[in-house]
């Protein structure tokens, strides 16, 4: 769990998460290349936030989705700035899903292993909702395997952070035990920020908004700040963001 307060940083979650639309055609083909052909006609997001993922899915899957947020400001944003015919936003939990068992066919898990209070108790819930041989897809960095986050680089006292995230084992294994299986995990590049003056931009709002950043204090900022000042005076760019896709059926 983080310090992020949630209900209040919708817009900030937003202007940060949702600039690149290359970003999420990138996932969401990755996506639909683990699922059956046709997909499901229902998928849950799960931990779904301002329902960035929720429409981006239910327009390239055509299907349903039911988006489980515990905020209503997350919620509340969601609905503002992505309503769509095939999706719901719902409150709930991940460990406790409105959904009844059986219901849908896929559950899509972004950035929200971490924030998990119970992964073991979310592991068996997804897996009584979730219809025989469905998939369980996650998109999450973890540790040991977080060297493409390039923000973590910068600020190492958000890779110290992350760093004590659930581990990869720690997630097969608490799906195992649900009753999932083990399916692929692949590791998938997106685009971040254009220039190192965006990310200068955006940075403030990312310190309020992200649960790796927002604890650090202001003498972990100025290094990390003189690190990106260092890097634009080289004529740099920032780095591709890879984060894995891990696939449980």
């Amino acid at each position: 769990m983080s310090n992020v307060h949630y209900d209040d940083v919708g817009r900030d979650f937003d202007a940060v998460r949702d600039r690149r639309p290359e970003a999420r055609r990138i996932w969401c083909e990755r996506v639909a290349h683990h699922l059956p052909d046709p997909p499901p006609s229902a998928i849950v997001d799960v931990g779904s936030g301002t329902g960035i993922w929720s429409k981006a899915l239910a327009e390239t899957l055509d299907c349903r989705v039911c988006a489980v947020e515990p905020s209503d400001g997350m919620r509340a944003r969601a609905v503002e700035a992505r309503a769509h015919p095939r999706v719901e936003y719902v409150p709930g939990r991940a460990e406790a899903l409105p959904l009844p068992r059986e219901s849908v066919g896929a559950a899509w898990l972004s950035t929200v292993i971490h924030q998990l209070p119970d992964l073991p108790a979310a592991a068996r819930d997804l897996r009584r909702v979730i219809e025989p041989g469905g998939r369980v897809l996650i998109r999450s960095g973890y540790p040991g395997r977080q060297d493409e986050i390039e923000l973590f680089h910068l600020f190492p006292g958000a890779m110290r952070v992350a760093e004590r995230w659930p581990t990869l084992g720690r997630v097969i294994s608490a799906f195992e035990d649900a009753g999932f299986t083990f399916d692929a995990i692949e590791r998938v590049r997106e685009p971040t920020f254009d220039s190192y003056e965006e990310m200068l931009e955006l940075l403030p709002v990312m310190r309020r908004s992200d649960s790796a950043l927002v604890d650090l204090d202001d003498e972990q900022w100025d290094k990390g700040i003189a690190a990106i000042e260092r890097a634009m005076a080289a004529s740099e760019r920032p780095w591709d963001l890879g984060m894995d896709l891990l696939v449980l059926r």
